[in-house]
């Protein structure tokens, strides 16, 4: 079976943070916060010009004596609301954040699902999304339920892979470093992504499918209001030597945008142009 082979090539030391430093605790929140003192940004994310539409991919998907070809959509394709133009997803936050003015930690525990060959992030009862907020030094548990052979990748802030031979048997991973972990299949399951944003503060707001988004709590003040997107366009592709099949596929640059704030303020919004990304192909 092909794809034996990738699994092969993708085992090896699961790695984790780099062992020149000692894991520091999470940074103290809220010992300075006044909640009567403090403000709400609020605002949408939208879409200007051509909503993308990617064609699928054909996949070779495991099964339990062979694997079958079946069409992947593209992870990260852009979810726009055709009434709205809201993009979903994107993610908005603040920079420059003073953790001890910063209201406490309010976002639930993440639980990473390896599920129909996808990578599902849960956190607390809302639906799967391809993106979660950690907290720096907090544990994320991690589970497969499909019973094909799994491998879970992360890179960026974190550096690990984690195998799941059987289904339903989770692990967990301190994550101890502030940045985006990106989540990827070191199966071979090259259309499955996911991100990760681990942070010292919860100003982290993901858009819902209008694009709306809000950021409760915030102590007075001038930051940057950062909106993140992820890049859909496929850069580059793995193949397996012997066999020719994808085993990983690379993406462009995530794409930002910054406005200054002040709070307490009204409402931000941040428009999207499509001609910011362009198919490298």
């Amino acid at each position: 079976m092909p794809f034996v082979l990738t699994v092969v090539a993708g085992c090896g030391p699961s790695g984790g943070s780099a062992p020149n430093s000692t894991p520091q605790p999470p940074t103290p929140l809220a010992t300075k916060y006044n909640p009567a003192t403090a403000g709400t940004i609020q605002g949408q994310v939208r879409w200007q010009g051509v909503i993308p539409k990617t064609a699928p991919d054909l996949a070779p998907v495991p099964t339990t004596t062979s694997f079958e070809w079946q069409e992947k959509s593209n992870p990260y394709e852009p979810r726009v609301d055709g009434e709205t133009h809201g993009l979903a997803d994107a993610v908005v936050y603040l920079a420059g954040v003073d953790p001890a003015a910063s209201k406490p930690w309010d976002w639930p525990d993440v639980r990473i699902e390896l599920r129909d060959f996808r990578i599902d992030v849960r956190q607390g009862h809302g639906d799967a999304r391809r993106v979660g907020v950690v907290r720096r030094g907090a544990e994320v548990e991690i589970v497969s339920e499909d019973s094909a052979y799994h491998m879970l990748r992360a890179r960026g802030a974190a550096f690990f892979t984690l195998p799941f031979p059987e289904p339903n048997k989770p692990l967990t991973r301190r994550l101890d470093n502030a940045g985006l972990v990106e989540l990827t299949s070191g199966a071979g399951y090259f259309w499955t992504a996911a991100d990760l944003f681990v942070s010292e503060h919860p100003y982290y707001a993901i858009t819902d499918a209008t694009g709306r988004y809000t950021l409760a709590g915030v102590p007075p003040g001038t930051y940057d209001l950062v909106c993140w997107v992820r890049d859909w366009n496929v850069t580059g592709k793995d193949r397996d030597p012997e066999t020719g099949l994808v085993f990983r596929q690379h993406y462009a640059a995530p794409y930002e945008q910054r406005v200054r704030v002040t709070v307490p303020d009204g409402e931000t919004n941040f428009t999207i142009n499509a001609t910011r990304f362009h198919s490298p192909r």
